[in-house]
């Protein structure tokens, strides 16, 4: 599932490449993904401007200039994809894609968009004749919401790690007190927005805490190098490209670049790069937890 690192990449794609563009054509293929009837969905959205591109957590908003917002969250498969068709709009090629969006033949344009990551949920049709799919949002979705709406449902979440005015002093004061164990807590979007099972275990083995260690046990130093460990682990994953391995355009050989670095996550039996102790595995709160018995206490 894209997390923070992810969300954030899309959001820099999305602001150098979409932003200022208005959304000329819209199809939906994919009526779950959206939350209104789809006509009604296409003529709230068609004819507006995207003014700007933000990232919440997990979500990415974007600002249109009738004051409503498209909210849209990944969930596990969701993905991204923009074709840059500029100026090619009288070329056969991009005849045949417009016809088969419009005809809603999701299926054939997965096999005519060399590196489109899924099957189209919807289309975005831009003034620039570029195209912004968003694809397998089985899970995901993409919402119309009012100002109100949006403050409700963004209200939810809890502090973003890379927000400039949240600390560690802060982050110790917030898990003080609380039961259970820290990975599920830490990865609860309620406590902390935007972290993931692959951050989490990354940043609980920078920190040298174990996945299952009970939030009691956890120390005032100990909380400070979690919060310090995640937010480095999170700045170094945008800086070198995140963890998707599909890309967000064709021409972007950026995205994925963060995989390799990964200590723990996806490791399981291979041999912990500190201390060559194998990488375990478990299952903690309903989701993978990998780990080394050794680095971890």
């Amino acid at each position: 599932m894209p997390e923070i690192p992810e969300m954030e990449i899309y959001r820099d794609y999305l602001n150098k490449w979409v932003k200022g563009k208005e959304i000329k054509k819209v199809k939906v293929l994919r009526v779950k993904s959206v939350n209104m009837e789809s006509t009604a969905f296409c003529q709230s959205v068609m004819g507006k401007l995207i003014r700007a591109i933000t990232r919440r957590g997990k979500y990415i908003i974007f600002h249109l200039d009738d004051g409503h917002f498209l909210l849209t969250h990944m969930m596990l498969d969701g993905r991204m994809f923009l074709l840059p068709l500029t100026n090619q709009k009288n070329s056969p090629e991009f005849k045949e894609i417009m016809s088969e969006i419009l005809e809603g033949k999701a299926e054939d344009l997965r096999q005519r968009i060399k590196g489109l990551p899924g099957k189209p949920s919807v289309v975005f049709i831009l003034n620039d004749d570029s195209i912004l799919f968003f694809c397998s949002l089985t899970l995901g979705y993409l919402h119309y919401l009012r100002q109100d709406e949006l403050e409700s449902k963004l209200g939810e979440l809890g502090s973003d790690p890379l927000d400039s005015q949240f600390k560690a002093l802060e982050f110790t004061r917030l898990i003080k007190g609380k039961r259970g164990m820290i990975k599920p807590w830490l990865m609860n979007p309620k406590n902390i927005a935007g972290v993931g099972n692959a951050y989490s275990n990354e940043a609980l083995f920078r920190a040298g805490i174990l996945p299952t260690r009970l939030i009691s046990a956890i120390s005032d130093a100990d909380s400070v190098a979690l919060f310090n460990a995640l937010v480095t682990i999170l700045q170094d994953s945008i800086r070198l490209g995140g963890d998707m391995e599909e890309p967000f355009a064709p021409w972007d050989d950026f995205t994925g670049g963060y995989n390799p670095q990964f200590q723990v996550y996806e490791r399981t039996g291979e041999p912990c790069l500190n201390c060559k102790t194998v990488i375990k595995k478990s299952e903690v709160g309903g989701r993978n937890a990998f780990y080394c018995p050794h680095c971890q206490k």
